[in-house]
């Protein structure tokens, strides 16, 4: 009895060893997969590589090896771009569809060890500004959940960097993901009630050439700065203003509360220190790049009952959120 039990044991680690060997010789490298549908994705070996933080030759070396495997050609470049065969579009549909599959299964596991929660992505100044002063309601709701907040400029690939959610500010358009609508954004003057009190008259938008303007600094908010402001007044703005620049929102605000000078105040950006009187508006002149605030999260996967959660509470504050 005990020879037929080891020997079936055999028989079906033989089996198992067989399969697995005849799927390694089957399937190319997974490296090569991946770098495959990171170029065709973007359409660009450069920002393939700098989604997966490797060199552009490891890239088209990647490539060179899953074509060689293959031995097919995935990419052509007419004029110069590059772009899919039909071999190669056709074979990145399996592979963006399996490699999803594999990443969803895994992410399942793992969360299977880890307790209860949500991370969630936003911008430096929405969380500064808006995101962490509200979280306390949401803990209050939620008081067993684990929140993580991962703050940065640049949007993060929600996938890779095991986020159920973001905050975004922009136009809306991420084909890619689940889209929510959180508020609309205006921008205006605002200043402490103490510096309004000791400074020359501000009456209109030409006033404030005469003023400290406290500045976001950078070529990320340089598209919504003072000049763009200015000049969407009709103020005639000289080379050299009065300017105090820092490269993060919330030093802005610490700085405006302080009565260093007036900032450009956004909706939900401002909206506290005005509702609580900190901060006035001089001006009732406000401007729009006609962009807005929302919550994005995955398209390809069921959100979490945490995530819902989130979602129906971010939804809630944000219908509170005005000028």
């Amino acid at each position: 009895m005990y020879v037929a039990r080891d020997m079936a044991r055999l028989v079906l680690m033989g089996e198992w060893l067989f399969l697995m060997s005849h799927l390694a010789a089957k399937l190319p490298p997974l490296r090569s997969l991946v770098a495959f549908e990171a170029v065709a994705r973007h359409s660009n070996v450069t920002r393939a590589a700098r989604e997966l933080g490797i060199s552009r030759e490891a890239v088209s070396r990647h490539i060179r090896t899953l074509e060689e495997f293959l031995k097919v050609k995935l990419f052509q470049r007419p004029h110069g771009a590059i772009a899919l065969t039909p071999e190669g579009a056709a074979y990145y549909d399996i592979v963006r569809n399996s490699l999803g599959e594999i990443a969803n299964a895994t992410d399942d596991v793992l969360d299977l060890g880890r307790p209860s929660g949500i991370t969630v992505s936003s911008t430096i100044a929405l969380a500064s500004c808006w995101l962490t002063p509200r979280l306390s309601s949401f803990r209050e709701k939620h008081p067993n959940l684990e929140i993580h907040v991962k703050i940065a400029d640049a949007p993060i690939d929600l996938m890779t960097e095991r986020a159920d959610a973001a905050l975004r500010y922009g136009d809306g358009n991420w084909p890619d993901l689940s889209v929510l609508h959180l508020f609309n954004v205006n921008s205006f003057p605002v200043c402490s009630p103490e510096y309004l009190k000791g400074t020359a008259p501000l009456r209109d938008p030409a006033d404030l050439l005469r003023h400290t303007l406290v500045n976001l600094d950078g070529s990320v908010h340089a598209a919504e700065d003072w000049r763009w402001w200015l000049a969407g007044m009709g103020v005639d703005t000289p080379k050299t203003i009065r300017l105090l620049g820092f490269d993060s929102y919330a030093n802005v605000m610490q700085a405006t509360l302080a009565g260093q000078g007036v900032a450009l105040g956004f909706t939900g950006l401002a909206t506290d220190h005005l509702a609580s009187g900190k901060l006035v508006r001089p001006l009732d002149a406000k401007m729009t790049k006609g962009l807005s605030v929302y919550l994005v999260t995955r398209s390809d996967r069921p959100a979490t009952p945490a995530a819902r959660s989130f979602m129906h509470w971010i939804r809630a504050e944000a219908a509170k959120t005005h000028d």
